[in-house]
């Protein structure tokens, strides 16, 4: 199994969080992936910090430690599959966090994140709390 880092994970693992670092060491051996649109969440929250460039040195360096994964025609139409199918229950998540579970979904990945509406898309797996849902 292999495991799609959402941005509430990799802030805290750069931030130096104790809890964070522990993780992504015990599922580093498994295989770990970034979103280009985590990335790109990260990288945004980090332009708005005092000294940008020693935080996005760090995000470099991490980003050479896993896999990113970019967009493609398959994540695309899955997104749009869940997209349709929240919408149609009303219960819409921000859109960014549905091309991350599209991602997750499209290259069979677990996603490691607290976001708890995550829970809300049909057949994705998720790594909360310390254990993988199914």
């Amino acid at each position: 199994m292999r495991y799609l880092l959402d941005a509430d994970w990799v802030i805290s693992f750069l931030n130096g969080r104790d809890n964070a670092i522990q993780l992504v060491r015990e599922l580093a051996d498994e295989g770990l992936a970034v979103s280009v649109i985590t990335y790109g969440e990260i990288y945004e929250g980090l332009l708005a910090r005092p000294h940008p460039t020693r935080h996005i040195s760090q995000l470099r360096e991490f980003s050479e430690l896993v896999d990113l994964v970019t967009l493609d025609l398959t994540i695309a139409r899955r997104y749009a599959k869940i997209r349709s199918v929240l919408r149609g229950q009303g219960l819409l998540i921000p859109d960014n966090d549905l091309w991350i579970a599209a991602t997750a979904l499209a290259r069979r990945l677990t996603l490691v994140s607290q976001d708890r509406h995550f829970a809300r898309i049909p057949e994705l797996k998720l790594y909360q709390g310390g254990k993988a849902s199914e």
